[in-house]
């Protein structure tokens, strides 16, 4: 019981980190959507392999746990979207929510290191996009206007 505690605590904390830095906007309500995702990810897999053990291995657990992306998928449809000047918005965060329900996955299953390794890699992407955007920003301004652009 106390492992599949630790395991739901720690799919919450992962995905409450994924909310906190996916979202720089709202960070406060994306970051718990995110934790109940990868929470009920963990859950669902924590139900599914349980059953799997209390029915003598018949049937396949993989998929209960496919129906999560069944599920994403409605909360996708509302994620995003295109915007009056025709960009579509929100793909970020409907792709950070599937890594976090991925993670959720991961650790219900016990694959610690893997959903570790999974939000350290999320961390660097995230870190190198922040850092590469201004300055290619700066590089386009120059290019079209010849001139220096302003720092950030």
């Amino acid at each position: 019981m106390e492992t599949y505690l630790l395991r739901l605590a720690l799919a919450g904390v992962a995905g409450f980190l994924l909310g906190l830095i996916s979202n720089r906007k709202d960070r406060t309500h994306s970051s718990r959507v995110f934790a109940i995702v990868s929470i009920i990810s963990a859950l669902l897999f924590i139900v599914a392999s349980g059953l799997h053990q209390q029915t003598h291995n018949m049937g396949d657990p993989a998929r209960l746990t496919a129906q999560i992306l069944s599920a994403l998928g409605f909360l996708f449809a509302g994620l995003i979207w295109i915007d009056r000047s025709s960009r579509v918005e929100g793909l970020n965060t409907a792709a950070a929510l599937l890594l976090a329900s991925l993670i959720g996955l991961l650790i219900g299953a016990g694959c610690y290191l893997t959903a570790l390794l999974g939000v350290v890699f999320f961390l660097l992407l995230y870190w190198l996009s922040s850092w590469i955007k201004p300055r290619r920003r700066r590089k386009i301004v120059q290019e079209k206007t010849g001139e220096e652009a302003p720092p950030g």
